[in-house]
């Protein structure tokens, strides 16, 4: 954890430096690492969450979120179901994680977006080489087909991949947060969403 601490630290220094000033989170476990992505450091998870695509689909119905998940050095496994992961809009509206099924059958208008969300992945292998990607995800694009329902994070691999939410009524600037419940605390990820300039 203190590694992981240390590295993050240093890529917020960095690109602090660089990147133009965004909205700040201030969440106690949840950090900017720059404009568009934050990390959070829980007690089972540590999770990066990349959001820019979310500016790029305002008023759109898909939210598309690149995540990593991995357990905290020091911890043991925790699995986190599919069920297990939502968003909360701006108004408070509670989005869950769509099916593969609607995945598949939505790719072909959403295939884009998806891609260009995961240009920014990976970003704790990049910082934790240590960390080996893994081979499972809730959503996967075709051809692909094995889609898990479930997945069993550790603190030696890094799970990745997109999250894609249906929003009624379109994607709303503003403060929206990922919730990821686990077994004996809950991941509650906050981001802002801007209008893209």
């Amino acid at each position: 954890m203190l590694k992981l601490s240390t590295s993050l630290l240093c890529l917020l220094v960095i690109n602090g430096c660089s990147s133009t000033s965004g909205p700040r989170v201030t969440d106690p476990g949840t950090h900017e690492i720059f404009r568009n992505a934050v990390v959070h450091e829980g007690p089972e998870l540590v999770a990066v969450v990349a959001y820019l695509q979310g500016k790029y689909s305002v008023a759109e119905e898909w939210l598309i979120l690149a995540v990593e998940l991995t357990s905290p050095r020091g911890s043991g496994p925790n699995l986190i179901n599919r069920s297990d992961i939502s968003v909360r809009t701006p108004d408070g509206h509670r989005l869950e994680l769509i099916s593969q099924d609607e995945y598949r059958r939505n790719f072909a208008g959403i295939r884009i977006p998806v891609e260009r969300s995961l240009n920014f992945l990976p970003l704790l292998y990049r910082y934790e080489p240590s960390r080996l990607p893994c081979d499972r995800w809730f959503l996967v694009s075709p051809p692909e087909m094995i889609a898990f329902d479930e997945i069993s994070i550790n603190s030696s691999q890094a799970c990745s991949g997109p999250l894609v939410f249906s929003v009624p009524g379109g994607v709303q600037p503003g403060r929206w947060r990922l919730v990821i419940e686990l077994e004996e605390s809950r991941a509650d990820i906050p981001f802002i969403i801007e209008i893209e300039d």
